[in-house]
């Protein structure tokens, strides 16, 4: 792994949160309640999460370091039609449950 890029495991789990949008997506959208997020939250969920996998993935990972790879993300996601849907997929419960995760075990459990 060359400094700077993220490790194959970063990459792995990084699909998967993608894929945990999309998981049980008719579950969330029955038991949903309340009002759609809003993009800005979407973005703040997927900060997050990216943030949470550099810790683990890199622990000593800067401010500067962590606020590049999320902008990385976020070039991502824009082309990912599951997170283009996280308004539509992500329940408020699930969503408040993600941004008090302190894991990103525990942030991808909120999403199924």
């Amino acid at each position: 792994m060359s400094v700077g890029q993220p490790s194959r495991n970063f990459q792995r789990r990084g699909r998967a949160f993608f894929k945990c949008l999309g998981v049980g997506a008719s579950l969330l959208l029955v038991t949903a309640c309340g009002k759609r997020l809003e993009p800005a939250e979407c973005d703040q969920l997927l900060d997050h999460y990216v943030e949470l996998l550099l810790r683990d993935d890199r622990p000593k990972s800067s401010a500067g370091e962590i606020l590049r790879v999320q902008q990385e993300a976020r070039k991502k996601a824009e082309r990912d039609p599951a997170f283009r849907e996280c308004r539509a997929r992500v329940s408020r419960s699930s969503f408040a449950c993600a941004m008090a995760a302190e894991d990103a075990n525990r942030l991808e459990q909120c999403l199924l």
